[in-house]
């Protein structure tokens, strides 16, 4: 099947569109009726299971750091570059690193995680399969993070829609303790994502919504409308074809993008929503 889409909408608007996208493709193929794929596929070759510490307090919490191996109780094991290896949960609820961050790249040539620079789903200490969760909804704790939102700023060549630049959203978390005694709360970068695209996660919270036509939230098909001028509809269908195409053949929906993007400053913002629709997808590699 193949798929040629041209838009062409208003300048600096792409990522809107990119962004809605990503918005079905998470609440269709992930939260509603999960790909085995697609959400393999995310486990082993994306950061989307990794950990990030909430940092703050009150009502300035904000999605800080990666967790690393250093911040934590003999550096999960970890001798060689512990600040450098990022941190997951795995299928028994415990935390690990996974092999295949940068920490395992460097090191002595005699060192004990010396050729576990790959993406092997495997414990770095251990060397046991490990199947990362890519959620912490099953740990029954919340919290609310504040994230920044741009659409709402005027702009001659970008149709704004109001919004609070500051936008606190509820989002799964896990309560960890460090090595330096004190505690943590941590969250998936999966479950950031799904605050940021607007996605309701049920787990209650403002600034998420279940209705594609929702035009007040962030991420919605009906939001980017009001940005880019392509109808609600068109990106329901062509999120929907392009994620059931990669679903059914393993990844085998492409993008094809001209150097034009480049020519415009930050369109990397362009590109990352593009990337993230062929990483939901598994369509990278």
């Amino acid at each position: 099947k193949l798929c040629d889409l041209w838009l062409n909408p208003k300048q600096g608007t792409d990522a809107a569109l990119a962004q809605a996208f990503s918005h079905v493709i998470i609440k269709e193929f992930y939260l509603k009726q999960p790909s085995d794929y697609f959400v393999d596929y995310a486990k082993r070759y994306t950061d989307l299971p990794m950990l990030v510490m909430v940092e703050g307090e009150g009502r300035e919490l904000r999605a800080g750091r990666f967790l690393r191996a250093s911040d934590l109780t003999g550096n999960l094991e970890q001798d060689n570059n512990p600040e450098w290896k990022t941190v997951a949960i795995n299928q028994h609820g415990e935390l690990v690193s996974p092999q295949g961050s940068i920490g395992y790249r460097w090191g002595d040539a005699e060192r004990a995680d010396k050729g576990k620079w790959n993406l092997e789903a495997r414990d770095g200490s251990t060397g046991a399969e490990i199947d990362l969760a890519l959620s912490q909804k099953d740990s029954g704790e919340t919290v609310e993070v504040g994230l920044d939102y741009f659409g709402g700023d005027e702009h001659p060549y970008f149709t704004a829609v109001a919004g609070d630049a500051i936008q606190y959203k509820t989002i799964p978390c896990r309560t960890i303790n460090l090595a330096n005694g004190q505690t943590a709360k941590v969250v998936t970068v999966f479950d950031l994502m799904v605050a940021n695209l607007g996605v309701a996660n049920g787990v209650g919270g403002q600034h998420v919504t279940d209705d594609y036509n929702d035009a007040t939230v962030a991420g919605t098909p009906a939001w980017q409308e009001a940005i880019t001028g392509v109808s609600r509809e068109k990106v329901i269908q062509i999120a929907r074809e392009f994620a059931e195409n990669a679903h059914k053949t393993h990844g085998k929906s492409m993008i094809i993008i001209g150097a034009g993007m480049n020519h415009w400053y930050h369109l990397d913002m362009n590109y990352r929503g593009v990337i993230n629709m062929l990483m939901l997808c598994g369509c990278i590699g």
